[in-house]
C-alpha cells in the first residue's frame, strides 16, 4: 500500500524518477570503468573439450555501483561466491579455457534467464504476457533487487532501460564468449562439457552444515551420469564429501547449456565456503592452498577421463 501511495504522490514519483535517472548515468559510468567486463584465458592450441566458468567470483565494486545502494560493500559481498576465480586460476596453465566475470554478482546475475526480470517491469514490457519465474518474484532475478527477504538493494524501483542497459553491457558478452568456447570445444572434439563453479555457505538457514562439494547436473538432464560420477568418485578419494543435486542442483549456465543430447555437458560445482574463506572476513584462510591443489588434482582427473573418453570414440 505504501508503495501504491508514492505512485499515486506527484512529487515523490518525480523524486523516484529522478533518482532512477541517475542510476542509469551512473551505470554508464560503471560501463566505462569495467574493462574487461569479465576474463577470457584460452590456449593458443586447444587440447581439451573442457571449460571453466566462474559467473559470480567479480568483486569490482566501483563507487558507481556502490553509490545506487545504501547496503555497505560487506553486506553486498555475501552474495558473491568469493575468489573461486582464484582457486581454478592455476588450470590455466594446463591448457584449459577459463571464463570468469569481473564485476559483482549484485550488479547483475550471469546464471539467470535474460527474462527474469522483477514482476512489475514485466507487467508493462512490450510483447507479453512474460512468465514469472520464482527467483524473479522474489527479487533474485537477472538484475537482483534483493540480498534477502528484508534486505532491498536499491531505495527504489529499477527500471526497463537499467536492465536492458546491463544486459547489452555485461551479460550478453559474457554468454556471447561462453557459447563460442562450447562451440569451438565441440567443433574439435566432438564434445564439450562445462564446469560452472560457484561456491555457497558452509550451513543451511537451520545452522546443519552442509557437504563440502555439491554437484549439479539438473536432476540428470545436464549430463551423462557417468561424468558426475566420475567427477564425484574423484572428489571423495580426496577426502570429501559429495552432495548431487542437493541442496543445488544447477542454475541457468548448467540447465541452458547442458545438452546431452547434442554432447554438450555442464556440471554445476559449489564448494563449502567453510573450507577456505573466514565468515566474518569473507577473506581466505590457510585452506585455501589446499583447495586449489585439489581442485586442480581432480580437474585435471576430468581432463584425462574426457581425453580418453575421445580417444576410444575416434577408434
Amino acid at each position: 500500500m505504501r508503495q501504491n501511495k508514492w505512485r499515486d504522490n506527484p512529487q515523490k514519483r518525480t523524486n523516484i524518477e529522478t533518482r532512477q535517472r541517475l542510476q542509469v548515468r551512473l551505470d554508464k559510468i560503471a560501463f566505462a570503468d569495467l574493462r574487461p567486463t569479465h576474463t577470457l584465458s584460452q590456449p593458443k592450441k586447444l587440447t581439451t573439450p573442457l571449460i571453466l566458468s566462474s559467473p559470480h567470483s567479480g568483486r569490482n565494486y566501483l563507487p558507481s555501483l556502490l553509490a545506487q545502494t545504501t547496503l555497505s560493500e560487506q553486506q553486498l559481498r555475501q552474495s558473491e561466491d568469493c575468489y573461486v576465480d582464484r582457486i581454478i586460476e592455476p588450470l590455466t596453465e594446463y591448457g584449459i579455457p577459463i571464463i570468469a566475470a569481473e564485476f559483482p554478482r549484485i550488479f547483475l546475475d550471469l546464471n539467470r534467464n535474460a527474462d527474469e526480470w522483477p514482476p512489475q517491469i514485466l507487467a508493462s514490457r512490450a510483447g507479453g504476457p512474460w512468465p514469472i519465474t520464482t527467483r524473479a518474484r522474489a527479487g533474485l532475478g537477472v538484475v537482483p533487487l534483493k540480498l534477502g527477504p528484508h534486505m532491498d538493494i536499491y531505495p527504489h524501483e529499477i527500471t526497463e532501460t537499467l536492465i536492458k542497459g546491463r544486459l547489452r553491457a555485461l551479460y550478453y558478452p559474457y554468454h556471447h564468449a561462453l557459447q563460442n568456447l562450447l562451440l569451438r570445444a565441440k567443433q574439435k572434439f566432438g564434445q564439450a562439457l562445462l564446469l560452472d563453479c560457484h561456491s555457497m555457505p558452509g550451513h543451511d538457514a537451520a545452522g546443519n552444515a552442509r557437504a563440502d562439494i555439491v554437484l549439479g547436473n539438473y536432476h540428470g538432464k545436464s549430463c551423462a551420469p557417468e561424468t558426475i560420477e566420475f567427477i564425484e568418485g574423484a572428489f571423495t578419494a580426496l577426502g570429501y564429501s559429495v552432495m548431487c543435486n542437493q541442496p543445488y542442483a544447477g542454475g541457468y549456465i548448467t540447465a541452458h547449456y547442458g545438452q546431452s543430447s547434442d554432447d554438450i555437458e555442464a556440471v554445476q560445482i559449489e564448494l563449502n565456503k567453510d573450507l577456505y574463506l573466514r565468515a566474518d572476513t569473507l577473506e581466505p584462510h590457510a585452506g585455501i592452498a589446499k583447495l586449489k591443489a585439489d581442485m586442480t588434482s581432480v580437474i585435471l582427473q576430468i581432463k584425462d577421463y574426457l581425453s580418453a573418453a575421445t580417444s576410444l570414440a575416434a577408434e
